[in-house]
């Protein structure tokens, strides 16, 4: 062995490991100090670095020769297939190749949420392989969110931008999250499932980001979702019809009138959202203008859909939402998403207002139970 690092030739030259440098680095670490808890510290836990991921390799030893397959499949897929799927808008999807994955590579818990994206969409294309993304998915977004979670409050300018990336990039996994009939891995106590409620907890960072000033990476979402949300003020594509008899029923019975400014605030914004998918044949449809309603139905509308006393109403002006989901499922993160979602709120609904409901039905063609 010439000694040569970090491997020597001769070793380089069969390709095999060099045992003397492997003996010589397993005794120096020997003689490191250790940690209280046995292990070597992790550095700073504000989950950003320098120059490597703690867990995806990096540093300044032979670990670096230690490539870690999984994580480069992951990021591979992401690059090159994943990331496309995320918008429709094609300086959004450069967006999330190029600056967004140059952003995760100075932050842990971005680069695990991203790579946990992008493990869902290889379990929904890789059939054999679905229980092991599945279980990495999982893992990593778990690891992030204790990160992240532990930086909410001590918001600043630098991590509010990381923090609203991984946001973002929740709301994608929680959708891609495998579920059941009943129910889902993102399930809470509530009655439908917790990812319609994480666009409440953005807004805060968005006051703090300040999108009319941004200039960052993420600036084509500012732009993209600011011209959909413009796009919607169309007057000249709104069908006043739309929703008008669900407007008169709910005007009519509602018992709860401190309630109806936010019932028909919510019914006038779906109107103009499904004025827009249906206008030109559906073909102006963009994956935006449904993240864009929640948004707006963030603060008032959508904690009307949670459990204990989720209103008749809220349900039945929320199914009408699903003929958006049921338009978008060419997105693999949201197939299944409007049959599930109509099959919770026929459930929640009683007999009469179920007869609410009927043109969502329709247009899903789901069978009622």
């Amino acid at each position: 062995c010439d000694e040569h690092k970090p491997s020597c030739r001769n070793c380089i030259k069969h390709a095999v490991p060099c045992d003397f440098l492997q003996s010589q680095r397993q005794s120096s670490a020997s003689s490191l100090p250790r940690s209280p808890g046995g292990t070597e510290s992790q550095g700073p836990s504000n989950g950003t670095h320098g120059g490597s991921i703690p867990g995806f390799g990096g540093g300044g030893g032979v670990d670096d020769l230690s490539l870690n397959l999984i994580d480069l499949e992951l990021m591979h897929n992401f690059t090159t297939f994943a990331y496309t799927t995320l918008s429709t808008d094609p300086v959004v999807r450069q967006m999330w190749k190029v600056p967004v994955v140059r952003l995760a590579l100075e932050c842990d818990y971005v680069m695990r949420a991203l790579l946990s994206v992008s493990a869902l969409h290889l379990a929904h294309h890789r059939p054999e392989r679905r229980d092991f993304f599945i279980s990495r998915a999982l893992t990593y977004h778990q690891m992030a969110s204790r990160t992240a979670m532990g930086l909410m409050g001590a918001l600043d300018g630098e991590n509010c931008e990381k923090l609203y990336l991984f946001s973002v990039l929740t709301i994608f996994f929680a959708l891609a999250c495998p579920r059941k009939s009943s129910d889902s891995l993102i399930m809470g106590e509530s009655s439908f499932p917790d990812w319609l409620f994480l666009l409440r907890g953005t807004r805060g960072l968005l006051k703090i980001l300040d999108p009319r000033a941004y200039t960052g990476p993420l600036l084509p979402m500012f732009t993209h979702g600011r011209e959909r949300y413009m796009h919607t003020r169309d007057e000249s594509k709104i069908q006043s019809d739309l929703l008008a008899d669900l407007q008169r029923l709910v005007n009519k019975t509602c018992a709860n009138q401190e309630l109806l400014p936010v019932y028909n605030h919510a019914i006038d914004e779906l109107r103009r959202t499904l004025s827009v998918f249906l206008w030109d044949g559906g073909r102006g449809m963009d994956i935006t203008d449904a993240f864009v309603w929640k948004y707006l139905m963030a603060e008032d509308f959508l904690p009307l859909l949670k459990s204990p006393g989720a209103t008749q109403e809220a349900v039945a002006i929320f199914s009408h939402f699903c003929i958006l989901l049921k338009k978008l499922e060419n997105e693999w993160w949201l197939q299944g998403w409007a049959t599930h979602l109509i099959s919770r709120a026929w459930t929640l609904l009683d007999q009469d207002h179920r007869l609410w409901i009927q043109w969502p039905i329709e247009e899903l063609g789901w069978v009622p139970p």
